[in-house]
């Protein structure tokens, strides 16, 4: 097959969509003979990707509502002028209007976040999930999506036929791995402004990611343990309002620090060095951070709702994210139990073995397969 692979904002720091995009990609090329051709919309190529495979630009499609519109005449073209097999998009965006039997089309859809808690997110965002993405769901051969609890609200509030959504979780790459303390680890921790000891939570900085609870959590801790930090790795995203205002009211008695985006080379050191990893989110489609963490090793709470249970299994506390003390009391209880701490590392480990990009890449392609 001639697989069309459509990119999306790829020259930007990429978060978990777009890793999730990056290595589906490089896991699929490595496990199959089929020809991939990017049909991108970025500026440059900091993956080194277009020198990898054939690639073809969609002119003007940079900004989203130009790709929501004028994009669908340009993929129409691409199939044809290509003569591409399948349109696969990583992004849940493309509009697939027009091309219902000229090439086969998946879409990947992450979760059902507009339906869910839409006071979380931008308009645009809410507006493409209510009224763009069920026209492109019903005209997509296949959806894939990465969990079971995405699988069943997307079947609920899109209305699609459970037997259209294959589920394809994430995964890990093999630098996502216990750094011990030495040279590299400590040029990371320096190269931030970082001194451990301290608590970690990665990710988007949004209201939907909890973290002005998780500033008040660590706050009631902090006096008990003087010399922690709490360490949050995110670029600015919507709805930080209360982020900031909670921040401003603590930051006199209590150590925390914004660091923004951090590579991805530099987060397996982060994740190794912390005592202890975070994600109180309110909704998850999948959840990369967690993954990443079990991955380093390190001891995690993660919030019992949506998909993160199936992430974590067993390997993490799990708390209501909408209950501050239990979330402060879960921070205490594996920062003073060394003997859970360690269950949960050795947990995490194995958890995270059991996701992998070639088992991931197996399943779009055989899904694929099929639909030809």
């Amino acid at each position: 097959m001639r697989i069309g692979y459509l990119t999306y904002g790829l020259d930007r720091a990429p978060a978990g969509i777009g890793r999730y995009a990056l290595e589906l990609l490089r896991a699929m090329a490595a496990h199959s003979s089929h020809e991939f051709v990017l049909l991108t919309t970025e500026r440059s190529d900091p993956h080194g990707l277009w020198q990898q495979f054939e690639h073809y630009p969609l002119p003007a499609c940079r900004r989203l509502p130009a790709l929501l519109t004028l994009g669908n005449v340009l993929l129409h073209t691409a199939a044809r002028r290509y003569r591409l097999d399948v349109i696969h998009d990583s992004n849940g965006i493309a509009p697939f209007l027009g091309l219902a039997g000229q090439v086969r089309c998946g879409l990947v859809l992450y979760d059902a976040f507009a339906y869910t808690v839409p006071q979380q997110h931008n308009l645009l965002d809410n507006l493409r999930y209510r009224v763009h993405l069920p026209w492109a769901a019903r005209r997509a051969d296949v959806i894939f999506t990465l969990s079971r609890h995405a699988h069943h609200d997307l079947v609920r509030y899109l209305a699609l036929p459970p037997e259209r959504i294959r589920i394809v979780p994430g995964a890990v790459s093999a630098a996502f791995r216990p750094i011990p303390d030495g040279a590299e680890r400590q040029a990371v921790l320096a190269r931030y402004g970082i001194e451990p000891p301290y608590v970690l939570a990665v990710g988007g900085l949004s209201g939907r990611k909890n973290i002005a609870r998780l500033l008040q959590a660590y706050a009631a801790l902090q006096p008990h343990y003087p010399d922690l930090w709490l360490v949050i790795v995110g670029k600015p995203q919507w709805r930080t309002a209360a982020i900031m205002q909670t921040y401003e009211a603590l930051r006199e008695r209590a150590r925390m620090l914004f660091v923004g985006y951090a590579a991805d080379a530099d987060l397996p050191a982060l994740y190794s060095a912390a005592q202890l990893f975070v994600f109180p989110s309110l909704y998850e489609g999948f959840g990369l951070p967690p993954l990443e963490a079990m991955a380093c090793g390190t001891p995690i709470i993660t919030s019992n709702v949506s998909s993160l249970p199936e992430v974590v299994g067993d390997a993490a506390l799990l708390v209501d994210p909408y209950n501050l003390a239990a979330l402060t009391a879960a921070m205490q209880q594996v920062l003073d139990d060394a003997a859970l701490a360690q269950r949960l590392r050795e947990r995490g480990l194995a958890r995270a073995r059991l996701f992998t990009w070639g088992q991931a890449a197996r399943t779009v392609l055989e899904s694929y397969e099929q639909c030809m």
